[in-house]
C-alpha cells in the first residue's frame, strides 16, 4: 500500500488516487471560470448593444442550439477517452473566434449569437467534466472528493465575479479567457485521462436495446408524466425569469458596460457565498437534495418582490439563487427517472434535455414576443406571480409522487439501485426503522442503499452499523468502513477490536485498525501476533500497510508457511491473500507446490489476489495437477495481459499436456481484449495443429480480421493446411491401391482416421478464411459446424469468398469428389511423395505430436505391427516417450509384433513402470506374457 496523504481536515488520498483527484478539482476550477466569464463577456456584450431588445428570439436560438446539441450528445460512440477533451477543445476555438470576430464585426451583429452559445460553452463544458470525473469514479465513497470538487468551482466562479469587475467595459476579452481557461481545462483532463492512476469504472455511452423498455406500474407512469410536467414548467419559468432579469439590468445599467460588468460581478460573487452555504448545509444533512427545487419558486418570488418594490437588488439577489437552482434542479432531474427504472432513466433523461426543455425555453420565448407587443410591467408581474404558484405546485406534486413511488419500493425490497433522493420524514424513518431491524438482510439492503444516495446520512448509518447487534451487519461495516478509508471511525474500530464478542469481527477490527491507525494502534497488533484467536487480523493488517511492525509480521508469516501443521500454512496464504500487498508473496511460491491440496487451492487464491507477475510461473506449474487446474484457470484470467509473457512459451512447449495448452487459448480468448486478440495471433503458425484449430476457432468466432501483413500469415497457415490435406491424400490413395488381404483391416482403421484428419483440416481452412473475410454467414456456420454439415452449404460460402489461388486450391477439397480427384487437382501444386502403403505409414509415424491427432498415429503404429517391418523399428522406439498413452501402449504392440521377445523387451523396458496402467500391462506383455492380453 502507498503512503496516504493528506489535504486538509480529514480528506485523505492514496498516493495513487491523489493525482487524479487533484485534476479533477484542478480542472473544476478552471471549467467553472471559464463558463462564468464567457456567461459575463456575452452578457455585457449584448444588453449593452440591445438595451434589453431582442431576448425573446435569443431564448428561442437558446432552445434551438439545446436541441441540436443534446440529441447529438446521446449518440455519441466512446470511440476515444479523449472526447471530453475534444468538447473542450471545440468550446474554447469557438470562444476564440468571436473574440476575433469582435474585432471586425459590430455587437449588434455578433451579440445574440454570443448570447445564444455561451449556452452552448456551459453545456459542452460542463459534460466534458463530469464524464471525466464519474469516469473515474472517484467520488464514489468519497463526498469530501465531491466537496473539493465543488469548493473548486466557486472559487473559480469568485475568480470569474474579479475577472469581470476588474475588465469592466471591454468585456470582448473575456471570451479570449473563457477560451484560454477551457483550453488549460481540456489539458489538465487529458493529462488525467492519459496519465492518471484511478480506474475508470463507467461508460458514458448507451446500449438502445437496454434502455427500450419502461415500467408500467401506474405509480412509474404517474412519475414519469410528472417528471416531464414539471422539468418543462420550471425550464419555462426559468426562461421568463431570464428575460425579466436581463430587461431590468439594461434598464438599470443604462447600457453602460461598466455597470453591467459590476452588475455580473456582484451576481456571481453572491452565488459563490450561496455555494458554500448550500454545501455546507448538505454536508451536514441540514437539507436534503429534492429540497433545491423550491429554490426554483424562491428566485421567482423574489424577482416578482423587486419587480413590485422596484428594487433592482433583490433581482440581482434572485439571479444569484437562480444559479444554484439550476444546479440542484438538474441534479434532482437526473436522478428521479432512476426511482422508475434503471433501464428507462438514460432515456427519459435525453428526451427531457431533448424536447422537453428546449421546447419549454422556446415557449417561453414564443410566450415574450407577444408580451412585448403590447408590453405592460403590471400584467407581467401578475404573471409572474402566477407562476410562481404554479411552480411551487409543480414542485409539491412530483416530490409526493416519487416519495409515493419510491416508498412502495423500499417496502418492497424493489429498489432497483442507483442515486437515491432522501427527502421527506417517512422515507427516513422506514430506513431508520430497517436499520434498527436485527434481520441481516433488511440492514444491509438499507446500507447499500444509502450509500447509493450519496448523501452524508450514510456516514452516520454506517457508524450505528459498526454498534449493530447482528455479527454480519457489524462485519460488513467494518469492512466498508476500510474500502472507504473513514479514518474518523477510527475509535469506533478500536472499541471493536478491543471488546467485541465475535473473534471473527475482533479479527476484522484490528486489520482495518491497522490500515487506518497510527504508529501506535500498528505496534499495539504487534503484541497480538502469538495470540492464535487474533493472530491472522494483526498479520493481515500489518501487511497490507507495510510499516511499523511489519518485519515481525514477515518473520511470523515466513514461520507458518513451513509448519507442519496445515492450518498454519492455509492461515498464511489467507493472511497474504487478504493482505493484498504485493510485495510479500514470495510465500506462496513454495505453498502452490504444498503436498496438501487445500493450502495450494488457498495459495492459488491468494496469488490471484496479488497478481504480482513473479507468481505467474508458480501458478503455470500448478495447472499439472488436474485437482487445481479450476483454480489457477481463474487466478490466472484475473491476471489478464500480465501473463501472455508467461503463457507464450507454454504454447510453444511440447514439454506441456495439450489439454493444458489448449486451456490457456481458452482463457486468453476469454480476456476479450485487443491486446489478447493480437497475442493469440502471434501464436496462429504453432507446430501443434491442435493448438492451432482452438486459437484460430478463438479469432474467429470473435470476429477478429487479419489486416496487412496478417493476411499474408493467414495464407501461409492455409498453404501449411493443404500441403497437409495433399500428403494425407496421397497416403489414401496409396491405401486404396493396397491389394494385400492380411493388411486390409488394420489400413481401413487407418483411412478412417486419416479421413478424421482431413475433416479436422477442413474446418481450420474455414476457420482460417473467416480471419480473412469474417462474414456473418461463415461464422454462423463454425459456430455449429460438424463433420455432418452439408458440404453444399459450406461450398457455397467458400465460393463466394475466395478468388484466385486460394480458390483454386481450397475448393477441392470441399466438393463431392473422390480422394484421386481431389490428389489429382492438388498434387501439381504441393508435390507429394510418390510411395507405397509402407512408405506412407512410415512417414505418419515420424510426424511429431500435435501434427496429427493422437489417434491418427496411434493407427499408423498400429498398421505398422501388421506389416511386422523393422524399418518401422526406429520410429516406433520414438513412439514409446510419447504423450499419449494410446500411442505408447499402441508402439508397444508393434515393437512385440515385429521383433523377438528378448529384443523387445530390450527396447520396452522403460515403459514397465509406466504411469498409465495400460501402457505397463502391455509391456509387460511383451516382455515375459504377464500382462494377459488376448488379441
Amino acid at each position: 500500500m502507498t503512503r496516504e496523504k493528506k489535504l486538509g481536515t480529514g480528506l485523505y488520498f492514496s498516493a495513487e488516487e491523489f493525482i487524479p483527484a487533484l485534476l479533477l478539482v484542478l480542472c473544476s476550477f478552471l471549467k467553472t471560470a471559464a463558463i462564468t466569464t464567457m456567461d459575463a463577456g456575452a452578457s455585457v456584450w449584448f444588453l449593452s448593444e440591445f438595451l434589453g431588445q431582442d431576448i425573446p428570439q435569443v431564448l428561442i436560438g437558446i432552445a434551438f442550439l439545446t436541441f441540436l446539441i443534446w440529441p447529438a450528445f446521446s449518440a455519441v460512440k466512446e470511440k476515444s477517452p479523449l472526447i471530453p477533451v475534444f468538447l473542450l477543445f471545440t468550446a474554447a476555438g469557438i470562444s476564440l473566434s468571436f473574440y476575433v470576430l469582435s474585432f471586425f464585426v459590430s455587437g449588434q451583429q455578433l451579440g445574440p449569437f454570443a448570447m445564444i452559445w455561451k449556452e452552448g460553452f456551459r453545456i459542452l463544458a460542463e459534460t466534458a467534466f463530469w464524464l471525466t470525473a464519474f469516469r473515474f469514479g472517484i467520488f464514489k465513497g468519497k463526498p469530501r472528493l465531491l466537496a473539493a470538487v465543488l469548493i473548486a468551482q466557486i472559487i473559480g466562479l469568485s475568480m470569474a465575479a474579479g475577472m469581470t469587475g476588474i475588465v469592466g467595459g471591454h468585456c470582448e476579452a473575456l471570451f479570449f479567457g473563457a477560451a484560454v481557461l477551457a483550453v488549460l481545462s481540456a489539458l489538465t483532463l487529458k493529462v488525467l485521462i492519459d496519465n492518471g492512476s484511478a480506474p475508470i469504472l463507467h461508460r458514458f455511452t448507451f446500449d438502445k436495446q437496454k434502455i427500450k423498455r419502461k415500467g408500467n406500474d401506474s405509480s412509474q407512469r404517474k412519475l414519469s408524466f410528472y417528471f416531464f410536467v414539471s422539468s418543462g414548467i420550471l425550464f419555462f419559468a426559468a426562461g421568463v425569469f431570464r428575460y425579466y432579469f436581463m430587461v431590468s439590468a439594461a434598464e438599470f445599467s443604462i447600457g453602460n458596460r461598466e455597470t453591467l460588468a459590476a452588475v455580473y460581478g456582484s451576481v456571481f460573487a453572491a452565488s459563490a457565498f450561496l455555494g458554500i452555504t448550500a454545501i455546507y448545509a448538505f454536508s451536514k444533512s441540514r437539507t436534503s437534495l429534492f429540497a433545491g427545487l423550491f429554490l426554483s419558486p424562491l428566485v421567482l418570488f423574489i424577482a416578482w418582490t423587486g419587480g413590485w418594490t422596484g428594487l433592482f437588488g433583490l433581482i440581482a439577489v434572485a439571479q444569484a439563487v437562480s444559479g444554484l437552482a439550476g444546479s440542484m434542479k438538474e441534479m434532482v432531474f437526473q436522478a428521479v427517472p432512476v426511482a422508475v427504472s434503471l433501464r428507462t432513466g438514460f432515456r427519459e433523461t435525453v428526451f427531457r434535455k431533448t424536447i422537453v426543455e428546449p421546447l419549454a425555453l422556446a415557449l417561453s420565448g414564443i410566450f415574450l414576443l407577444v408580451y412585448e407587443q403590447t408590453p405592460d410591467e403590471t400584467y407581467f408581474l401578475h404573471f409572474l406571480a402566477c407562476l410562481t404558484v404554479v411552480s411551487l405546485i409543480a414542485v409539491i406534486i412530483i416530490r409526493n409522487a416519487y416519495l409515493k413511488l419510491i416508498l412502495n419500493m423500499l417496502k418492497s425490497y424493489l429498489w432497483r439501485g442507483g442515486k437515491l433522493l432522501l427527502t421527506g420524514k417517512k422515507v427516513k424513518n422506514l430506513l431508520q426503522d430497517n436499520l434498527n431491524n436485527g434481520n441481516t438482510e433488511n440492514v444491509l439492503y438499507t446500507l447499500r442503499v444509502i450509500e447509493e444516495s450519496a448523501t452524508p446520512f450514510f456516514l452516520t448509518s454506517l457508524k450505528q452499523a459498526l454498534r449493530h447487534s447482528n455479527d454480519i451487519v457489524r462485519l460488513y461495516a467494518l469492512t466498508k468502513t476500510d474500502e472507504l478509508k473513514l479514518y474518523s471511525f477510527l475509535d469506533d474500530v478500536i472499541l471493536s477490536a478491543e471488546k467485541d464478542e465475535n473473534i471473527e469481527i475482533r479479527r476484522e477490527a484490528i486489520r482495518v485498525m491497522c490500515r487506518l491507525g497510527t504508529p501506535s494502534e500498528r505496534e499495539r497488533a504487534v503484541n497480538l501476533l502469538n495470540d492464535p484467536d487474533l493472530r491472522e487480523g494483526a498479520l493481515t493488517g500489518l501487511l497490507a500497510v507495510g510499516r511499523e511492525g511489519v518485519f515481525r509480521a514477515i518473520k511470523t508469516v515466513a514461520d507458518l508457511s513451513v509448519s507442519e501443521n496445515r492450518n498454519d500454512r492455509l492461515l498464511t496464504a489467507r493472511v497474504l491473500g487478504n493482505a493484498g500487498n504485493a510485495a510479500f508473496y514470495q510465500p506462496l511460491i513454495e505453498l502452490m507446490n504444498d503436498p496438501d491440496t487445500e493450502v495450494c487451492i488457498a495459495a492459488l487464491n491468494a496469488a490471484g489476489k496479488l497478481k504480482n507477475p513473479l507468481l505467474l510461473p508458480a501458478v503455470m506449474e500448478t495447472f499439472r495437477y488436474p485437482e487445481l487446474r479450476e483454480t489457477a484457470g481463474a487466478v490466472l484470467s484475473g491476471f489478464k495481459e500480465k501473463a501472455f509473457d508467461s503463457i507464450a512459451p507454454v504454447l510453444n512447449s511440447r514439454d506441456y499436456p495439450v489439454q493444458f495448452r489448449i486451456l490457456l487459448v481458452r482463457l486468453v480468448g476469454h480476456i476479450a481484449s485487443p491486446a489478447a486478440e493480437e497475442f493469440l495471433f502471434s501464436h496462429i503458425q504453432t507446430e501443434d495443429r491442435r493448438v492451432r484449430f482452438h486459437i484460430l476457432k478463438t479469432l474467429a468466432l470473435s470476429g477478429y480480421k487479419a489486416t496487412g501483413k496478417k493476411i499474408n500469415i493467414v495464407r501461409l497457415c492455409l498453404y501449411d493446411e493443404m500441403e497437409t490435406a495433399t500428403g494425407i491424400l496421397a497416403a489414401l490413395h496409396s491405401f486404396d491401391k493396397n491389394k494385400d488381404e492380411a493388411l486390409s483391416d488394420s489400413l481401413a482403421v487407418l483411412k478412417d482416421a486419416l479421413k478424421k484428419e482431413i475433416e479436422y483440416i477442413r474446418e481450420r481452412i474455414l476457420l482460417s478464411l473467416a480471419l480473412l473475410q469474417p462474414s456473418s454467414a461463415l461464422i454462423n456456420l463454425l459456430s455449429r459446424y460438424t463433420s455432418t454439415t452439408p458440404k453444399n452449404d459450406t461450398l457455397k460460402i467458400i465460393d463466394k469468398i475466395l478468388s484466385g489461388e486460394l480458390r483454386r486450391l481450397c475448393l477441392p477439397l470441399f466438393e463431392d469428389k473422390t480422394v484421386q480427384e481431389q490428389l489429382t487437382l492438388l498434387r501439381p501444386h504441393f508435390y507429394p511423395p510418390i510411395l507405397p502403403a509402407a512408405g506412407h505409414i512410415l512417414e505418419i509415424l515420424k510426424t511429431a505430436a500435435g501434427e496429427m491427432t493422437d489417434w491418427t498415429r496411434a493407427c499408423a503404429a498400429y498398421a505398422a505391427g501388421y506389416i511386422a517391418d523393422t524399418a518401422f523399428i526406429n520410429s516406433l522406439t520414438l513412439l514409446l516417450s510419447d504423450p499419449d498413452p494410446i500411442v505408447r501402449e499402441t508402439a508397444i504392440w508393434a515393437i512385440g509384433k515385429t521383433l523377438p521377445r528378448n529384443e523387445a523387451a530390450r527396447l520396452i523396458s522403460g515403459n514397465l513402470e509406466d504411469f498409465s496402467i495400460y501402457v505397463a500391462r502391455m509391456a509387460r506383455f511383451v516382455t515375459d506374457g504377464s500382462g494377459q492380453i488376448v488379441f
